[in-house]
């Protein structure tokens, strides 16, 4: 199971992107000039505190167990890409900001700025904040591919060292009976030349006794007709 830290950087770290993304989502996109600087400082400091959590939240994942890193590893990578979500949104709101300012203070130079003008330049910001987001949009959804492919390429090499250790447990076991087998073979080989050496012995014996008793015999025939 996870640690109690990492299950804690995990809560704080949502918490800290649900504040983000309302202030992205809903005061950034309404304000102007000094209060939309403010805001952008702010949410760049929460995403800074985000990362150092991530980071921190890395770590403990990478420490666990490896039946728990890889979802452990999973949530770290959707925190990241939620971060380089809000990363790129606020470097658009801030280019859109400069490009804002510079038109303004051009406007203001040349003393020809009107209502017109101003709407054109509102209507600037929208389009550049909308093409941030679809920027933004197109780089999370080739985040998530990747982190797909990250996860289901550590899945298969898991995988693949568990076989591999299988295989060699196997072998091991294999072993194990063929050096028994051999040592039964070799006592089995040293009784049958036992065997082998008493047989012969007991037909040396037998022959021996054979020739005794064909002697004896021998002996009485001939003492028994020619003596």
């Amino acid at each position: 199971m996870s640690s109690e830290k990492f299950e804690t950087l995990d809560e704080d770290v949502q918490t800290l992107f649900e504040v983000l993304q309302r202030k992205c989502t809903g005061r950034l996109e309404q304000c102007f000039g000094e209060e939309k600087k403010q805001i952008i400082a702010e949410v760049e400091r929460g995403i800074d505190e985000a990362r150092q959590a991530i980071f921190e939240m890395e770590a403990e994942a990478r420490a666990a167990p490896g039946s728990f890193r890889m979802e452990m590893m999973g949530r770290v990578r959707k925190h990241q890409d939620t971060a380089s979500k809000l990363a790129l949104l606020i470097k658009s709101s801030k280019q859109a900001e400069m490009s804002l300012a510079s038109s303004r203070g051009a406007m203001f130079e040349n003393h020809s700025a009107g209502y017109n003008q101003n709407r054109g330049i509102d209507n600037a910001l929208q389009a550049t904040v909308r093409q941030g987001t679809a920027i933004l949009e197109r780089t999370s959804q080739s985040l998530h591919r990747t982190t797909q492919v990250a996860l289901e390429s550590e899945e298969i090499g898991t995988g693949v060292i568990q076989e591999l250790s299988q295989q060699r447990e196997v072998l091991v076991r294999t072993r194990d009976r063929l050096t028994d087998t051999d040592a039964e073979l070799g006592r089995s080989r040293r009784i049958l030349r036992s065997m082998s050496r008493v047989a012969l012995t007991n037909k040396l014996v037998l022959i021996g006794i054979i020739l005794l008793e064909i002697c004896i015999l021998a002996g009485l025939v001939y003492y028994k007709f020619f003596s």
